[in-house]
């Protein structure tokens, strides 16, 4: 029972230090919340995974190219957590699920959204968006 608590705790593990995305570009006012914590000082290039939140101050702006190209993109005074991504073309399993906490967005789909396009869920408080291979702007208030 032990070697199987021990292996589940280790793919746990390795499940949620998967790079999902990496920041493209911040301006200002920019944070990101991983377990809990917010991380000091982000900065282009900085990897994001599972479970981040994503957040715009007042005169911030990011952007954000997740591992199969989609592309988002926040205005000021935004949320967005990456609540489930996966993308392994060679074993035909996708997943991408994010939530637009407030704010505003700007969503390009990238192969997800083309090869799986009911894979794809964007969410918002009061509903969810389906994704079938396109590119929206979303606003949450």
């Amino acid at each position: 029972m032990k070697r199987f608590l021990l292996l589940s705790l280790l793919i746990v593990d390795l499940w949620a230090g998967q790079a999902v995305a990496v920041l493209e570009s911040l301006k200002n006012d920019v944070g990101i919340r991983r377990n809990g914590v917010q991380i000091s000082t982000p900065k282009s290039g900085d990897a994001l995974y599972r479970g981040d939140v994503l957040f715009t101050g007042s005169s911030g702006a990011l952007s954000i190219v997740f591992n199969d190209g989609t592309a988002v993109s926040l205005g000021n005074k935004s949320a967005l957590k990456i609540d489930d991504y996966l993308f392994e073309p060679t074993r035909k399993q996708y997943r991408f699920d994010i939530l637009l906490e407030k704010g505003n967005a700007m969503f390009e789909t990238g192969k997800i959204g083309k090869v799986a396009p009911e894979s794809v869920t964007f969410r918002v408080p009061e509903g969810t968006i389906g994704v079938r291979g396109t590119r929206f702007f979303v606003e949450v208030h």
